[in-house]
């Protein structure tokens, strides 16, 4: 028998822990803006800072994947948000954007250790029954974090200066370093649930269906982080330039990206309940994000910025719900074939590695050829990720991997 109260203080803390991490690792792209103005620096050598973030925390991705099945997650946690809370107080202080690369680097390979630990934790303390409100809580990590940093980022910006939002996020990673310490306590895992995955695991191990599986998802992982990233990282920047917006109010603007995802959940939930196959669901989100993709090349051409907003808002929402697919669902769906931790690391990784290709080069193709060529690169990337998740499908209903009902 598992602890129904244990499962929800569980739940409650990796919730928690995610959505604040969040928060000290967007708030450089949030402030992006602010910073390029300051530095008089291109986007395209700033955008190597959030690159350099994200190189490093796809790579710990892997490596934690690996690792985490032997790490103790009280301690694991409590450490990679405390590192990361001193991080976030240094980066303001630092005197140029070369020396910010290197910080942020450090940043990305501590809390690459959270998203693997976090996801372990939750397949080893919560029961079947528990399991989708655990997914259904982790899914509203980002779209809070995001919210809460994008928020702060525009008050400071407007009112103080962008410096002050790294200070802030650094006490909000204090507080829950502490917090995780104190609620997760020292208890171990319920072996009622260990051996059942352990049982399940074994005999899939041998089994290559495992590996097809991952790597459609994983590709498809690879144009979710280029295409989420590239939104959160760059529209403050379309706005500020293409419509003349002010620089806190462009931030502001960009608040409504988080605030429409937050919808997602529920509506990524419903999508689960009735498509029990990742890449299916897949396939169906990637062909709406390239509809959309085309939508915001037409209204950049017309100059028309309340529905390219609306372009902005369900293109974010859209990769929100992809990302909780790929990082999320298919980790704890699949966790009787495969240990979570591994898998939420090595897709996380593949995530990355598109958030590092766009922090940069969507910088450098906006400079060089406008914004218009940013979307149709998007755009191309949609219909390839649609394609790639269609052969995904095909795979799981050949040999029969639609996820059984909970």
């Amino acid at each position: 028998m598992t602890d129904s109260k244990k499962e929800n203080r569980i739940i409650f803390i990796c919730w928690l822990a995610y959505a604040i991490a969040y928060v000290g690792r967007l708030n450089f792209g949030a402030s992006i803006v602010a910073i390029v103005a300051e530095t008089g620096q291109p986007k395209a050598t700033v955008g190597l800072v959030s690159s350099f973030f994200f190189f490093a925390y796809g790579i710990g991705q892997l490596v934690n994947g690996i690792l985490s099945k032997h790490y103790n997650g009280r301690y694991m946690v409590f450490g990679s948000l405390f590192i990361s809370g001193i991080i976030n107080f240094i980066m303001p202080m630092c005197s140029s954007v070369s020396v910010m690369k290197y910080i942020w680097l450090i940043n990305g390979c501590v809390q690459s250790v959270l998203w693997t630990t976090i996801i372990k934790t939750i397949s080893e303390f919560v029961s079947d029954k528990k399991m989708p409100s655990a997914i259904m809580a982790m899914s509203t990590t980002n779209t809070f974090g995001t919210f809460v940093v994008y928020g702060l980022s525009a008050l400071f910006v407007k009112f103080f200066n962008w410096k002050y939002t790294f200070y802030t996020a650094s006490i909000l990673l204090f507080i829950t370093a502490i917090l995780w310490f104190i609620l997760y306590g020292s208890e171990k895992p319920p072996e009622i649930i260990r051996e059942k995955q352990q049982t399940s695991q074994k005999s899939y191990r041998k089994s290559n269906i495992i590996w097809m599986m991952l790597i459609t998802v994983a590709l498809a992982g690879i144009a979710n982080g280029f295409i989420k990233d590239g939104i959160n990282t760059w529209v403050p920047n379309l706005l500020y330039e293409e419509f003349g917006v002010s620089q806190s109010f462009s931030i502001l603007l960009t608040l409504l990206l988080p605030l429409v995802s937050t919808l997602s959940a529920g509506v990524i939930k419903m999508i689960h309940d009735r498509i029990r196959s990742h890449n299916a669901m897949n396939v169906l989100l990637y062909t709406f994000s390239a509809i959309l993709c085309a939508g915001i090349i037409l209204f950049l051409r017309i100059h028309s910025i309340v529905p390219i907003m609306i372009c902005f808002m369900l293109t974010s929402a859209t990769m929100a719900m992809v990302n909780n697919v790929i990082t999320s669902m298919f980790p704890l769906d699949r966790r009787a074939m495969i240990n979570s931790g591994f898998a939420a690391g090595l897709l996380n990784t593949f995530c990355y590695v598109g958030s590092t290709i766009t922090a940069y080069s969507l910088g450098a193709v906006s400079e060089k050829s406008g914004w218009n060529s940013v979307f149709t690169i998007m755009l191309i990337v949609s219909i390839a990720a649609a394609a790639v998740s269609t052969l995904g499908s095909i795979f799981d209903r050949k040999h029969k991997l639609t996820v059984p009902e909970g």
